[in-house]
């Protein structure tokens, strides 16, 4: 069985569910330390939030056309996942409105019968652009198995989620053009990793 993330432009501005681009989420009253890019130390760019049973883990990644910021790298410094786990959220916009995106993509989560991933997406029968990825499964990798150990236990992650750059070309995050994205994380710890191929 896979779990296809479809778009749905009728699940938008949703606090607690899995959505790309839009408005960042925090638990109300506080304050996000926002991700800097290690490399350039450019504010981030907030990619979007997944819902799990841990929490919503929000995804950044540098946006900076350098090519020395290493934001496919889950060790690099250019990108970060974070988990909130409180259940009192609020949207909030940051002070650089560079960090996010000039879209939001709403989701619905679709089980289909099929053995893997490019077996569902390929047999998806709406708009190919519409699948937006997969959460939990098995990861499809396109350059041989990168799952990360966790920092916390140094065992390998869980394999969260598999991102497509998005159904618009002028809006799609960009994973080497053409890439596709990992989510990670360790339910013990609570942390959470990600990294992209292409």
């Amino acid at each position: 069985m896979v779990k296809l993330l479809i778009h749905d432009d009728s699940k938008r501005n949703c606090l607690d569910e899995t959505s790309f681009g839009g408005l960042p989420v925090r638990a109300i009253g506080d304050a996000i330390d926002w991700p800097k890019c290690e490399s350039c130390n450019a504010a981030m760019q907030y990619l979007g939030k997944i819902k799990t049973d841990i929490g919503l883990e929000l995804i950044f990644m540098c946006n900076n056309d350098d090519e020395s910021c290493d934001e496919w790298d889950p060790e690099g410094g250019g990108n970060k996942a974070i988990i909130l786990s409180g259940t009192q959220l609020e949207f909030f916009k940051p002070e650089d409105s560079n960090s996010l995106r000039e879209t939001e993509y709403g989701v619905n989560l679709i089980e289909t019968d099929d053995a893997d991933y490019e077996t569902a997406r390929g047999n998806w029968k709406g708009s190919r652009g519409d699948v937006l990825g997969q959460v939990l499964g098995e990861p499809s990798w396109i350059q041989g198995d990168e799952t990360p150990d966790c920092e916390c236990c140094s065992k390998p992650m869980r394999f969260v989620a598999q991102l497509e750059e998005g159904p618009d070309h002028r809006t799609t995050m960009n994973f080497g053009g053409g890439g596709v994205a990992f989510l990670f994380d360790c339910q013990e710890g609570k942390t959470a990793k990600f990294l992209w191929q292409c």
